[in-house]
């Protein structure tokens, strides 16, 4: 079975641009934090499916909550993505229009920000990291944050992370007036 070629507008590469921002729509914020409490106090974590459009804003259009499989003593400020998971949806995903654009996980009691076991542990520059900081399991005002990997290395990681603006609708597309002479 082959893949798809996508347009150019919905690849991005390592070395491009990056992501402009997040498009977050409140159903998907929900989902994503509606998992991640669940998983208090571990960290939690999902992969995030979706497009990019021509301005370079990333679309999350679904939500996809996955096991942390990182060891369990270790939950509590880290996490490792089930592959059984992320191999499942990258297959679901290779025919259709969307993609795997990100994953989210949260830091129990800590800021939504990358640690640096999160820029030890970023294996892919191409997606964007979703953190939300918890209070605990019935926190009513999260903390949740995007940001792109920037500077990577494969055998580093990142260098460090770029804060990317998160909103809950895409931004307008720029309106042309046409010149009246």
């Amino acid at each position: 079975m082959g893949t798809t070629p996508r347009p150019a507008a919905e690849t991005m590469s390592a070395v491009g641009p990056g992501p402009a921002g997040l498009v977050l729509p409140a159903p998907a914020r929900a989902a994503v934090l509606d998992h991640l409490r669940a998983t208090w106090p571990a960290e939690g974590c999902a992969l995030l499916s979706g497009r990019t459009d021509a301005a370079g804003w990333w679309t999350v259009e679904a939500v996809h909550p996955a096991a942390n499989v990182a060891e369990p003593a270790c939950r509590h400020d880290r996490f490792e993505v089930d592959p059984a998971a992320l191999f499942a949806l990258m297959r679901t995903l290779r025919e259709g229009p969307s993609r795997l654009i990100g994953h989210a996980h949260s830091h129990p009691g800590r800021p939504a920000v990358p640690s640096e076991i999160d820029r030890r542990a970023a294996h892919d520059p191409d997606l964007i990291w979703v953190i939300a900081s918890l209070t605990g399991p019935d926190d009513p005002a999260p903390t949740l944050n995007a940001w792109a990997v920037a500077g990577w290395t494969p055998d580093g990681g990142a260098d460090g992370f770029r804060p990317l603006p998160v909103r809950e609708t895409a931004p307008a597309a720029p309106q042309h007036t046409p010149v009246q002479h």
